[in-house]
């Protein structure tokens, strides 16, 4: 597993996506696959910047782990004003309208990943994950 410790700002996405992509260049995931992963990432990052409070120690953390069966990504931090399990079945991941200029990141991260999923902790930290599965992806 690896992890990253970025700021709470909008540019972390960008850096997220770098991140992520690299890493899983590096690991031998290429293409689709890892644009796909890229994609979730920067997505969630954008979401706890927009939508929630930094960890206490002012940064989120984006972590990712590949094995033989796919790819998780998450990001924690310090929670939201709105409760993250209404997060889950697809509350939050509600259709945009055409003239929207947000509300698609989790309907992307829903299209994208497998599954995904809000934990909290008891510190009332949030962590949002999701889950992906690909056949070119080994064990690293």
């Amino acid at each position: 597993m690896s992890t990253l410790w970025l700021g709470h700002t909008p540019s972390s996405a960008a850096l997220a996506r770098r991140s992520v992509l690299a890493a899983f260049d590096d690991a031998g995931l290429t293409g689709e696959p890892a644009l796909d992963a890229a994609l979730i990432a920067s997505e969630l990052v954008g979401n706890a910047v927009r939508h929630a409070s930094p960890l206490p120690s002012g940064q989120l953390a984006v972590s990712w782990v590949l094995d033989a069966e796919g790819y998780q990504i998450s990001v924690t931090d310090g929670g939201g004003m709105s409760d993250p399990d209404s997060l889950t079945g697809g509350v939050s991941a509600r259709q945009a309208g055409a003239r929207d200029t947000a509300g698609r990141g989790l309907r992307i991260v829903a299209e994208l990943a497998d599954s995904w999923g809000v934990a909290t902790d008891d510190d009332g930290a949030t962590t949002v994950w999701a889950r992906a599965s690909t056949p070119a992806c080994a064990a690293r």
